[in-house]
């Protein structure tokens, strides 16, 4: 587990106590003491990457790949973490593949491996946002797809503090454990082709977080 450093203040991932202390490997998640550090570990270490030491410095970028014929390489994706307040970019690494029932010639397919954010042997939630607020508004011209593990609901996920930060705590259920966003190329519903996210992306995934729940509510759930 790295040390806990120093700098402005945040939340406690724990305790939700002012802190200047932050993990100095990621310098993203606060904690105010060794012990809710250790504390969080468990969890925390999925999604726990060094901002300076990109994975792109180990595998291509997709156009670097399709290149040179390698079989992986990184997107940018925004990661909302449950330990935190603040969504920041990672690098998810992708791997190209062809669908053994692939009876339409479709090319290569790639598969995000997305086990380091939402935990391994996990069943993954997902869904593709095409418009400003995933719902009814203007098209993005691009698709986005979130994605989350299943089952958070009931598998004891600690509760998301990024998504209550950007909501401002107008999501309509608590969500827990990371979320993780993407853009994929179109058609999704025909071939999976992962590239790089955009800042400007948060704002559609804030959207669809707070949309969502008016929709529910709306049809009486």
């Amino acid at each position: 587990m790295p040390p806990v450093a120093s700098e402005t203040q945040q939340s406690c991932a724990i305790c939700n106590k002012l802190t200047a202390k932050k993990c100095s490997r990621c310098m993203t998640t606060f904690y105010c003491s060794e012990e809710h550090q250790k504390q969080a570990w468990k969890r925390h270490k999925l999604a726990c990457l060094p901002p300076a030491k990109a994975l792109s410095d180990i595998v291509k970028t997709r156009s670097q790949a399709e290149r040179d014929g390698d079989s992986k390489f990184v997107v940018d994706a925004i990661l909302l973490p449950w330990d935190s307040d603040t969504p920041r970019f990672v690098k998810v690494v992708c791997e190209m593949y062809t669908h053994p029932d692939d009876e339409y010639s479709l090319g290569f397919q790639h598969r995000a491996l997305l086990d380091p954010f939402l935990g391994a042997g996990q069943f993954h939630g997902s869904v593709d946002l095409r418009t400003a607020t995933g719902y009814d508004g203007p098209p993005l011209g691009y698709t986005l797809m979130l994605r989350w593990q299943d089952m958070f609901l009931n598998n004891g996920s600690p509760l998301n503090r990024c998504v209550v930060k950007i909501t401002d705590g107008k999501a309509y259920h608590p969500w827990g454990g990371n979320l993780i966003a993407y853009r994929v190329d179109e058609p999704v519903s025909m071939v999976a082709r992962c590239k790089d996210s955009k800042a400007e992306d948060l704002a559609v995934l804030t959207a669809y977080l707070v949309e969502y729940g008016k929709r529910v509510r709306a049809m009486g759930g």
